[in-house]
């Protein structure tokens, strides 16, 4: 695989094999998603929602959801059988108590799936 050069402007580095960037901005670039990554998880809307997911009746309701429908929404779209992990809120629910609970917006998916939704929502806003 030919190698590139770093696309940070005014850098003429290579960038790592099969990466868009050198060395030093990979890195970088790597700490500003995990500073974003932090920072998101200390906002009080973070620490309100973990209380909710933490709660006894919402680890009772997943889990007897994810007992009628064990198998991930977004894989079955893909013709895959993945085990669901984990319950998502289609429509985001902002801390909404009423959109938390409703079932008609909740969705069973694989951790994968689950994973790559949220951080979309989080960080493409």
């Amino acid at each position: 695989m030919p190698r590139k050069i770093c696309v940070t402007g005014g850098c003429d580095d290579l960038a790592i094999a099969g990466r868009s960037h050198c060395p030093d901005h990979w890195e970088q670039r790597q700490a500003r998603i995990a500073e974003r990554k932090a920072q998101a998880q200390r906002g009080e809307d973070a620490q309100a929602h973990r209380r909710l997911y933490a709660s006894a009746a919402w680890k009772k309701a997943a889990k007897g959801f994810l007992a009628k429908h064990p198998l991930c929404a977004d894989c079955a779209g893909l013709d895959l059988v993945v085990p669901a992990s984990e319950v998502d809120h289609i429509d985001p629910h902002k801390g909404d108590r009423a959109k938390f609970w409703s079932r008609a917006n909740w969705q069973p998916l694989c951790k994968s799936c689950h994973s790559r939704k949220t951080a979309r929502e989080v960080f493409h806003r």
